[in-house]
C-alpha cells in the first residue's frame, strides 16, 4: 500500500527518491516553547527541501517567500546549496533529481539525505526551529559521510544563495528588488557571524529611523570551531549569475576563497560557510548552522555564547521534540495500525498550530500559545503571524480558530467554558461577528498597577510599570522581566501570579472584509461540547452568569433599500455595509446609553436567543434559507457571489432550528425566565405578531397564503432593520424579563415556521436536502432612487455536501437518517471512483454570476474536488447518528492514514484540503491531496477520535448523580492482535480496551462487563457495568487517575 515509503525508526514518514515523486508542499511547526521565539519554514519535496523561512510574517522572511508553483522550480537554485569536493573533484549533492534520496518528515524536524554513489559521498542534512531562546532561528545540521575505502580531501561550501537582510519587506523584494539593494549591508563578517540589515527605515517617510535589528548567520563544526563565512555572491558563483553552479569553487579551493575581498553593500548577499578537512574511510564531517533573526546586536552577543558546543545543537533538538511530544501526549494512541496512531498525534498538532494550545497562565486564566493564521507556500493569499515573542500567539479567522478549539475542553477539562466565552463575546448586537481574531492582551486598573509595582526592585520598576500601564502580552510581561534580571527568584514569582491573577484578558478581533453567514453556528458545538464533560454546570452556563458582553460593531449592515441596484441581468443587491458611519467609535463593547453608558452584560441564553431572533428575521423571501445579507456567503467561501444574486443558505436553517431546539429544551428544563435589553425584546414581540399571521395561512394553498410569505419576509427585514438603527451606538440600558412559558411558546411558533422552510426546500431538492438557492427578482417599483422587490422566483442550486451534513444534526428517526445516507451515496456527490465525498456535484449548469467556484477546474479546490473538511464533517455526523456500519465503511476508504501513499502523493500522516476528485480533467492527480494540514479537518478528525474512543457524552446526570461511562465506538480494522486498543484520556489517563473477540466494538452491541482504575497514589478502584459514580467520576476529570482498564465482552 505505501510503495517506497515507511515509517523509520524515529517514526518519521520517509520517502524514497522523493525528487522523483509528484511534489507537495509543507512546513515545520514553528514551535518553540513558552520561553522562545517560533519561526516559520516552508519546504517542499525538491533539492534540499527548505524553499523559505522568516521571523513573524511574510514581511520579515530571512530566505524568500515564493509560492508553492515557484518554490518547486526555484529551491534548486535559491533554497539551500552543498558544494563539496572531493580530493579536487567538484559536485552538487541533491542537485539531480534522479539520485538516490530520502526524505524523513518528523513532526518538528525535516531530514533529507542523498547518496552520490560516484564519488562515495553521503550527504544528510536535518533542519528544526531553535527552542527556548531569546532569538528566532532555523537550525541546518549537514552530515557528509566519506563511505569510501580510503581517505580523502573533503572541502565544503554550504549555505544560502540569497539572504534577505533586515527591514526588507516582501513588497520591496518582489516589485523594486533591484532598487532595494542600495539600502542593503552585511556587518560583522570578520566575526564569522555576519549581520544582514537595511542602513536605515526604508518607507519614502519624512522621519527616517534607524534599524537595529538584523538577520544573522553563525556556524561550527563538530570540533566546535567557527566557520568561515562567504557574504558574496560573486566569491561563489562568480559569472554564473543563474546561481547553477559554484564557479569559485569548481575552478578554486577554499583556501582562495575565504581570502577573497568581499563586496557587503549594495548588494543581495548570499551566505555560505567554508569547511576543509581530512576525512577518514568511514568518517564524517559535520557542520551545524544558525539562521535567525534578533532586535539587536546586545542579544545576539549574549547567545552567541552558548554556540560553540555541537552539544548545544543535539540538546536543542531533543528539547524541541520533546515539546512536540509533550503537546502529542494529549492524543496518544495505540491501534493495531501504527500508521493510524502517528497520524493521531500529526493531527492534534496540527490542530493546535491553527487554534491553540490551552495553558493556565494563573487559576481560571485561560491562554493559547502558538496558533497562527493558516498561511504557507499553497495558501499564499492569507497573510499569516507568529508573534517573536515568548508566549507566542498568532492571528486567525473566527470561525477557524473556533472549530479547532471545539474538543479543546475534552483533551483539557481545565479550559471549562474559557472558548465559549471567548467567542460569545465576540457576538455583536446585530448577529454577526468580526472575521480576524487577534492577540490577547491583558490590563490592569491603576490602583491594581500601584500596589502590585511595590514589591518590585527600585531598578526595574519604571521599565515594568510602562509595561503594566497600558495593554501587554504574556511574551512581552516575560521578556521584560528577563530584561531586569531579578534576582529574587521567589519575589518575582510572586509578582507574575499577582500580575496574571489580578489582569484582566481581552480577545481583540476586526472587522476584516464582511460578515459570512455561518460563523456563528459554530458556538452551540463549544456549548455542546462542554456540557458532554461538565453536564452539572449547564443550569450556571446558561442561565446563572450574567457576565457575557458584546463586542462593538464597528462596521453596519445597510437596509434592504440601500443594497438593491439594476444591471444589465437584472436587480441585484451589491451594497451591503457601511464602513464610514462608525469609523469614530472607540468602544470595544457594547454600551447603555446608547453608547455613553456602562459595558452591557447579560446570560448565555440571552445570546441564544439574540441569535435565534435575528436569524430568524434574515430568512429569504420562501421562508427556507437564511439570507447572505452580510456580503458574504458562508462556509463555502468560493461562492462569493452568491450573496449578489439574493442567495440564501440552507445550512444555517439547519441550524437555526438546532439552536431553537436547544434553546426551548433547556428552557423547559429549567423553566427560567430571562432577561434581556429591551430592544431585543421589542424585536421579538413584533416577529411573534407577523409569526401568528404567518402560521394561520399554514394551511392554506391559496394565492393569499403565498403572499402571506413575502409579507412576511418584508415585514420581518423592517422590524430588524428598525432595531438594528435604534441599537446602531448602543442600547438604552434598560432591561426586561421573559417568562419561561412566553420564550417556550414563541421559539416553538419559530421553529414551526423554520421546519415549514425545511420541508419546502427538500421539496425543491427532490427528496435531498439542498445546501443554497439564488432568487431573481421577476418584478419590483423604484421610490427616490431605490429598488424595491415586489416578488421573487426561487432558482435551484446544485447539490453541495454541507447540506446533509448540517441536515443530519436534525434528523431524530433512524428511519430518516438512513434514508438520507443513501440518498447521498447515489447521488453525484459520492466519488465512486475514489470512494469519497465531493464537495458539491457539477456546477456546469450553475450561473457564473455564483462566484469564483464556477470559474475552477471541475475536482480543484472548491468545485467538485474532495474538501477533507467537509467530508470529514459528514463522517462526524454519520458516527454521531448512529450509523456506525456506514461510518466504519467510508471512514477507512476517506480517512487519511489509510489511503496509498502513491495516489495521495504526500505523507498519509498528514491532512490536505483538498484531494483532486476523479471529476478533474487530468487522472493522474486524482486522489491526490493538496494544501497542507492546517484544515479544519483536524478538528472533526479529534471530534471523531473522542468519541470512537470514549463515546459521545462521556459524563451524564443521572437522578442528579455525575455518571461516567464509556462507550467506544471501534473498527475491527483498528484493534490490535490481541484485541486491544489504548487512548488517552484528559491528557492523564491512559484507558486500555480489552476486547474478548475481533469484532466491530458499537454501543449497545457489548457490554462493558468491569472496569479497574488505578489512582495516582497507588489504589486501585473496579466497578462493574461499565459506570463509574459519585466522586470518583470528578476525580478522573480531574486527571487524577492514571490507567483505566475495560474488558468488553458479550459482542454481538
Amino acid at each position: 500500500m505505501l510503495g517506497h515509503s515507511i515509517l523509520d525508526e524515529n517514526k518519521r514518514y520517509r520517502i524514497d527518491n522523493y525528487g522523483k515523486k509528484t511534489t507537495f508542499a509543507s512546513f515545520l511547526p514553528g514551535i518553540s516553547g513558552r520561553n522562545g521565539i517560533p519561526i516559520w519554514c516552508y519546504y517542499v519535496n525538491r533539492g534540499q527541501g527548505v524553499t523559505s523561512f522568516g521571523v513573524d510574517c511574510k514581511d520579515q522572511a530571512i530566505m524568500e517567500f515564493f509560492p508553492a508553483h515557484q518554490a518547486y522550480q526555484n529551491v534548486k537554485t535559491q533554497g539551500f546549496r552543498t558544494f563539496i569536493k572531493k580530493n579536487g573533484c567538484y559536485f552538487e549533492p541533491f542537485k539531480a533529481d534522479y539520485q538516490n534520496t530520502t526524505m524523513a518528515i518528523g513532526m518538528n524536524e525535516l531530514e533529507v539525505n542523498h547518496y552520490d554513489e560516484s564519488h562515495q559521498i553521503e550527504t544528510s542534512v536535518t533542519y528544526y526551529t531553535l527552542p527556548g531562546e531569546k532569538v528566532g532561528a532555523l537550525v541546518r545540521k549537514v552530515s557528509i559521510k566519506n563511505v569510501s575505502d580510503e581517505e580523502c580531501m573533503i572541502e565544503v561550501l554550504d549555505g544560502m544563495p540569497a539572504v534577505i537582510p533586515y527591514g526588507v519587506n516582501m513588497g520591496s523584494m518582489k516589485e523594486m528588488g533591484q532598487t532595494t539593494k542600495a539600502w542593503m549591508q552585511v556587518e560583522d563578517v570578520d566575526t564569522k557571524t555576519p549581520y544582514f540589515r537595511v542602513r536605515v527605515s526604508m518607507e519614502d517617510t519624512a522621519s527616517v529611523q534607524g534599524v537595529e535589528g538584523g538577520n544573522f548567520a553563525h556556524a561550527i563544526n563538530d570540533l566546535g570551531e567557527e566557520l568561515v563565512t562567504i557574504v558574496d555572491p560573486a566569491v561563489v558563483f562568480d559569472y554564473d549569475t543563474g546561481l547553477d553552479a559554484a564557479v569559485g569553487l569548481l575552478s578554486g579551493s577554499i583556501d582562495e576563497l575565504t581570502k577573497k575581498k568581499q563586496v557587503t553593500q549594495n548588494n543581495l548577499p548570499c551566505c555560505f560557510f567554508a569547511e576543509k578537512r581530512t576525512v577518514k574511510a568511514g568518517e564524517e564531517i559535520c557542520l551545524y548552522e544558525l539562521f535567525g533573526q534578533v532586535e539587536n546586536k546586545a542579544i545576539l552577543s549574549t547567545c552567541k555564547e552558548k554556540w560553540f558546543q555541537p552539544q548545544f545543537y543535539v540538546e536543542k533538538q531533543l528539547e524541541g521534540n520533546a515539546l512536540i511530544d509533550e503537546i502529542c501526549n494529549s492524543i496518544e494512541t495505540k491501534t493495531g495500525n501504527e500508521l493510524f496512531d502517528e497520524y493521531c498525534k500529526q493531527t492534534y498538532l496540527d490542530n493546535v498550530l491553527r487554534g491553540g494550545y490551552p495553558i493556565e497562565l494563573a487559576k481560571n486564566k485561560i491562554f493559547y500559545l502558538y496558533s497562527r493564521k493558516h498561511g504557507d507556500i499553497e495558501r499564499d493569499y492569507n497573510y499569516f503571524r507568529m508573534l517573536p515573542e515568548y508566549y507566542s500567539q498568532g492571528n486567525g479567522n473566527f470561525r477557524d480558530v473556533n472549530q479547532n478549539r471545539r474538543e479543546d475542553v475534552r483533551f483539557q477539562p481545565y479550559v471549562k467554558e474559557a472558548n465559549i466565552r471567548t467567542f460569545y463575546n465576540m457576538i455583536q448586537i446585530d448577529g454577526y461577528n468580526p472575521l480576524s481574531v487577534e492577540k490577547v492582551s491583558y490590563t490592569l486598573e491603576g490602583q491594581q498597577v500601584e500596589k502590585i509595582i511595590r514589591i518590585v526592585p527600585e531598578a526595574s520598576r519604571l521599565k515594568l510599570l510602562k509595561l503594566l500601564g497600558s495593554k501587554f502580552t504574556p511574551g512581552q510581561l516575560f521578556m521584560t522581566l528577563e530584561d531586569c534580571n531579578w534576582k529574587d527568584e521567589v519575589q518575582e514569582k510572586e509578582f507574575v501570579e499577582m500580575v496574571l491573577q489580578q489582569a484582566n484578558g481581552e480577545t481583540s478581533g476586526s472587522f476584516g472584509e464582511g460578515y459570512w453567514s455561518d460563523h456563528w453556528t459554530y458556538n452551540l458545538d463549544l456549548v455542546e461540547e462542554y456540557l458532554h464533560i461538565y453536564p452539572e454546570n449547564e443550569k450556571e452556563l446558561l442561565f446563572e452568569d450574567s457576565s457575557y458582553t458584546y463586542f462593538e460593531t464597528r462596521v453596519t449592515l445597510l437596509p434592504r433599500k440601500k443594497r438593491y441596484v439594476k444591471t444589465d441581468n437584472g436587480i441585484r443587491q451589491y451594497n451591503f455595509l457601511d464602513k464610514a458611519r462608525k469609523k469614530d467609535c472607540e468602544n470595544d463593547k457594547l454600551r447603555s446609553a446608547y453608547g455613553k453608558g456602562e459595558v452591557v452584560t447579560g446570560n448565555l441564553m440571552e445570546k441564544i436567543l439574540l441569535l435565534s431572533t435575528l436569524k430568524y428575521a434574515t430568512l429569504d423571501p420562501y421562508g427556507m434559507g437564511i439570507e447572505m445579507e452580510g456580503g458574504k456567503p458562508g462556509w463555502y467561501d468560493a461562492l462569493n457571489g452568491l450573496p449578489g444574486i439574493f442567495g440564501s443558505s440552507m445550512a444555517e436553517t439547519y441550524e437555526l432550528a438546532r439552536m431553537l431546539k436547544f434553546a426551548i429544551e433547556k428552557l423547559s428544563s429549567y423553566r427560567q425566565s430571562v432577561i434581556v435589553f429591551s430592544e431585543l425584546a421589542e424585536l421579538m414581540e413584533a416577529l411573534e405578531g407577523i409569526t401568528n399571521q404567518l402560521v394561520a395561512k399554514f394551511d392554506e394553498n391559496t394565492q393569499e397564503a403565498s403572499n402571506q410569505q413575502l409579507d412576511f419576509w418584508n415585514a420581518s427585514n423592517d422590524y430588524k432593520e428598525l432595531y438594528r438603527e435604534k441599537t446602531v451606538f448602543g442600547v438604552s440600558g434598560e432591561k426586561r424579563a421573559l417568562s419561561n412559558g412566553y420564550l417556550v411558546n414563541l421559539l416553538e411558533k419559530w421553529l414551526s415556521v423554520v421546519e415549514r422552510g425545511i420541508k419546502k426546500a427538500i421539496e425543491y431538492g427532490d427528496g435531498l436536502c439542498p445546501t443554497y438557492f439564488s432568487y431573481k427578482v421577476t418584478k419590483y417599483s423604484e421610490e427616490a432612487d431605490m429598488v424595491i422587490p415586489e416578488k421573487f422566483e426561487v432558482e435551484r442550486m446544485p447539490y453541495f455536501l454541507e447540506g446533509p451534513v448540517r441536515y443530519m444534526k436534525i434528523v431524530n428517526e433512524d428511519d430518516e437518517k438512513k434514508s438520507l445516507y443513501r440518498k447521498v451515496k447515489e447521488s453525484n456527490l459520492y466519488d465512486r471512483k475514489l470512494s469519497m465525498y465531493k464537495v458539491n456535484t457539477s456546477l456546469q449548469e450553475a450561473s457564473y454570476e455564483i462566484g469564483r467556484c464556477k470559474a475552477f477546474t471541475p475536482g480543484w479546490l472548491e468545485n467538485e474536488s474532495i474538501w477533507l473538511h467537509m467530508e470529514y464533517k459528514y463522517l462526524l455526523e454519520l458516527l454521531k447518528a448512529g450509523l456506525y456500519s456506514e461510518f466504519f465503511e467510508d471512514f477507512h476508504n476517506a480517512c487519511v492514514p489509510f489511503l496509498d501513499y502513491e495516489m495521495y502523493g504526500r505523507s498519509v500522516l498528514e491532512n490536505s484540503s483538498f484531494l483532486a476528485s476523479s471529476a478533474n480533467p487530468n487522472e493522474a492527480i486524482h486522489g491526490k491531496g493538496f494544501v497542507a494540514r492546517l484544515s479544519g479537518s483536524t478538528a472533526e478528525f479529534l471530534n471523531m477520535w473522542q468519541i470512537m474512543m470514549f463515546g459521545e457524552t462521556p459524563f451524564i446526570l443521572r437522578d442528579g448523580e455525575l455518571i461516567m461511562q464509556l462507550l467506544p465506538v471501534i473498527p475491527s480494522y483498528l484493534l490490535s492482535e490481541e484485541c486491544k486498543v489504548e487512548a488517552m484520556l484528559f491528557g492523564k489517563t491512559k484507558v486500555c480496551y480489552n476486547v474478548e473477540d475481533k469484532m466491530d466494538v458499537i454501543p449497545g452491541r457489548y457490554n462493558v462487563q468491569t472496569v479497574l482504575v488505578e489512582w495516582n497514589d497507588g489504589t486501585k478502584t473496579s466497578f462493574e457495568e461499565g459506570v463509574i459514580t459519585g466522586d470518583s467520576a470528578i476525580r478522573i476529570r480531574n486527571g487524577e487517575a492514571v490507567e483505566i482498564k475495560c474488558m468488553i465482552g458479550g459482542i454481538k
